[in-house]
């Protein structure tokens, strides 16, 4: 009896000291818990008494609760407590003319987007996005025409309408407006006023004038006070000016013409008589 008793104590002893440090497993978690061990952790092969391994959400989830780390205690791991969540992306970014229709799961992840265009507009990039876990993907816009002209014409009694036909036109086609500028900015063009011919600026003329067309003048002067009557007195006064220095011209031309033909023949005014002259000439034909 006293052997038996001692038995079964050291039986139950060696069953606790082998107990306590036994190790544990490699912990598994089941998929709908949306967790999955660290690196560090997949990367131990063994777990003894007191070893602690880390849990991390899994991608495209975020922690929304309890602890990420579980103990190895007498070869069983302690309960795991991490809850993660869907990560939220939001609503996409407002474009113009621009709507979305979104899937049950609505902006979280794993959600999907149907892009959708106002009337006159036209889907440009992604008709539908998705709901990663660095955000929605793909890029849309909208791009649409506008209505140039009136929205509405009629037909007059002479059988023609009172306005041009309305087009469609794309919105990034049309030019730009011209920019506004302030009266008190403006550089006036006009013509300057002509009271006298003598005031028109002539250009020089020079000796080798080949053309006798009157320079021309351009005179605006509806709007300054003189008629056409003036304009036309105007023209054929520079018209006589233009003749009157062309004939100038001419005429200084034939004079230096003649000037260099004496000089190279040769001039015999010597103040001598006729018949002295007349002597000195046969001399020199001798």
């Amino acid at each position: 009896m006293f052997y038996s008793n001692s038995w079964t104590k050291c039986l139950i002893y060696l069953i606790f000291i082998t107990r306590g440090n036994s190790e544990c497993p490699k912990p598994q978690v089941e998929r709908n818990q949306n967790v999955v061990l660290t690196n560090d952790a997949l990367l131990k092969n063994d777990f003894p008494e007191g070893s602690e391994v880390l849990f991390q959400c899994t991608n495209g989830y975020m922690k929304a609760q309890g602890s990420e780390s579980i103990t190895c205690t007498s070869g069983e791991w302690s309960t795991l407590e991490l809850i993660c969540k869907k990560k939220d992306c939001g609503a996409p970014k407002e474009m113009p003319h621009l709507t979305y229709e979104f899937d049950k799961e609505g902006t979280l992840f794993g959600a999907s987007a149907r892009a959708i265009c106002d009337k006159g507009y036209q889907i440009q990039g992604s008709s539908y996005r998705q709901c990663y876990a660095t955000g929605w993907s793909g890029r849309s816009r909208c791009e649409g025409y506008t209505l140039i002209g009136n929205k509405s014409i009629e037909c007059e009694e002479d059988g023609e309408y009172n306005s041009f036909l309305p087009e469609c036109k794309d919105v990034n086609d049309l030019p730009l407006k011209p920019t506004t500028i302030s009266a008190s900015m403006t550089t006036s063009t006009v013509a300057p006023t002509i009271q006298d011919v003598n005031d028109i600026p002539l250009k020089p003329t020079s000796a080798s004038i080949t053309s006798t067309v009157p320079p021309t003048i351009q005179v605006s002067g509806r709007h300054h006070g003189i008629g056409e009557h003036d304009i036309n007195a105007a023209t054929r006064n520079a018209a006589a000016v233009g003749s009157v220095i062309v004939i100038v011209i001419v005429i200084v031309t034939l004079v230096l013409v003649v000037y260099c033909f004496q000089k190279r023949k040769g001039s015999y005014q010597t103040g001598e008589d006729t018949r002295r002259k007349e002597e000195l000439l046969q001399f020199q034909n001798d």
